[in-house]
């Protein structure tokens, strides 16, 4: 039987999924003309456990490096179709895009989308080759809660436990992962929840779990911010201050330095247009700002 929060859950997946659909139609037109794209590849049984293929359609490499995009929306909403925008401009800079979709919540609670994004990365690593990829190079991104998904794998790569709590047994050899692309994200579950964000106790909740001991013990589990890792790739962090998550990667990337991680950051003041989300509007200053920083950040690697 659905509860009061599944009932808020799915009105919010509705709204946004429509006004997403429909600003992604608007804001993407054309964008993928100069790409070669192979949709809705299965990595898994379930329907949400597919990914799309975004190519350069005249790159002069055979085997691109590879950029693995998981996209946001509160672990309840959103669909890789809405990046396509985002991914184009990725893929444009000379990147094989892999544009990924995961089991949301509340139906599939956490660790699904960790599962998920293992099944797909696994996925990736074994079927590069045929789109022109090379696995052995690759980067994760992601935005709200996907940059948490992208982060949290990189570091259970290096966590036996983590990936045990989350039955994962197949990771990336850790020298193919190269670097995190991560924006406007959410990493420690405990000090999210007094962010003044919208929703996001429903979003928190839903993800993690009604139940106060379950809620309490995966907010240990799913949170970046618990596990980091010496082992971490170079990482790339980006988030406006108009941004109710803001102070979530101002603190991650001060944990990061702290550790010794090649930890770049891009943070806007509040005067600039970049609240949540602003990588859609590519023709914002903060965005245009975010991309060149993206692309010199990727060349570096």
């Amino acid at each position: 039987m659905a509860t009061v929060l599944d009932i808020k859950a799915h009105a919010i997946r509705k709204f946004f999924n429509f006004w997403g659909r429909l600003g992604g139609y608007v804001l993407n037109y054309g964008v993928t003309d100069a790409l070669e794209i192979t949709r809705d590849l299965p990595y898994g049984p379930d329907p949400m456990q597919r990914l799309d293929v975004l190519r350069p359609k005249h790159s002069i490499s055979e085997a691109l490096p590879i950029l693995v995009y998981f996209h946001g929306g509160g672990w309840i909403s959103a669909d890789k179709r809405i990046y396509d925008g985002i991914c184009s401009v990725l893929s444009s800079y000379g990147w094989l895009i892999f544009n990924v979709n995961y089991r949301l919540a509340p139906e599939h609670r956490f660790p699904a989308p960790q599962q998920d994004a293992a099944k797909a990365i696994e996925w990736i690593r074994c079927n590069a080759n045929r789109y022109g990829g090379d696995a052995s190079r690759i980067v994760l991104g992601g935005d709200s809660a996907g940059a948490q998904i992208a982060a949290w794998y990189a570091e259970a790569m290096h966590d036996g436990s983590l990936r045990s709590a989350a039955a994962i047994t197949d990771c990336l050899p850790s020298d193919h992962l190269r670097g995190l692309l991560l924006f406007y994200g959410v990493y420690d579950f405990d000090t999210v929840r007094q962010a003044s964000f919208p929703f996001i106790g429903i979003y928190t909740r839903s993800f993690l779990g009604t139940d106060e001991h379950t809620y309490a013990g995966n907010v240990v589990l799913a949170s970046p911010s618990r596990h980091v890792s010496t082992h971490l790739p170079p990482v790339f962090l980006c988030a406006g201050q108009r941004d109710g998550l803001y102070t979530q990667t101002v603190d991650f990337a001060a944990l990061l330095q702290q550790s010794g991680i090649d930890c770049r950051t891009l943070l806007f003041p509040g005067t600039h247009r970049a609240d949540h989300g602003f990588l859609f509007f590519r023709w914002l200053q903060p965005s245009k700002q975010a991309f060149a920083g993206v692309k010199e950040f990727l060349r570096g690697l």
